[in-house]
């Protein structure tokens, strides 16, 4: 099996994308380069996607045609938890004078992106039966809280109390309700 047919592979480009994005929001000041962002996610899009294609060797779901409808409704949901939060710079890191949006997906989630982003993969996983890209679930949604921890360090230096009182209101990070 050459590299680039492992998953596992594309696991680890996704998450070295998730690694460079997390340096972005940290307040670093490479977070201020389009670039290095743009690479960053491209890198744990990517990842995402490939590692579970049918050309990535590992166990796969049966041939039912439920798990292919799951996975798109899944889909759908990402993308409608993600459309809103879109109007926003998601992808810049938190600097002085920013506005914090709190209405709307906003306030359900502090982190609708990052839901989206743990959402997404299962459905894709789920279209194409991968075992390994469903498996991987816990570990994107643990890499994306890490994210959404060191994002929020930053918020809470950027906009204070302002940030902090909002994360008393809306106490799901990832998932509503959720305050992990």
């Amino acid at each position: 099996m050459s590299f680039y047919t492992s998953p596992f592979f594309w696991a680890l480009v996704s998450m070295f994308g998730l690694y460079g994005a997390t340096i972005a929001v940290s307040g670093h000041r490479v977070g201020r380069s389009l670039g290095y962002v743009a690479a960053a996610l491209t890198l744990v899009t990517t990842g995402r996607l490939v590692l579970v294609l049918p050309f990535c060797a590992q166990p796969r779901l049966g041939p039912s045609p439920w798990h292919r409808i799951v996975g798109g409704v899944v889909i759908l949901v990402a993308f409608a938890v993600a459309a809103p939060a879109l109007t926003v710079k998601w992808w810049r890191p938190p600097e002085a004078g920013m506005k914090l949006h709190t209405t709307g997906i906003y306030a359900i989630v502090r982190h609708p992106i990052y839901l989206s982003e743990v959402l997404w993969p299962v459905g894709w996983s789920l279209i194409w039966g991968s075992v390994v890209g469903l498996a991987l679930t816990p570990l994107w949604w643990l890499a994306f809280l890490l994210h959404a921890l060191v994002e929020e360090r930053r918020l809470r230096r950027v906009l204070g109390d302002e940030y902090r009182a909002y994360a008393r209101k809306v106490r799901g990070r990832i998932f509503p309700g959720v305050p992990m």
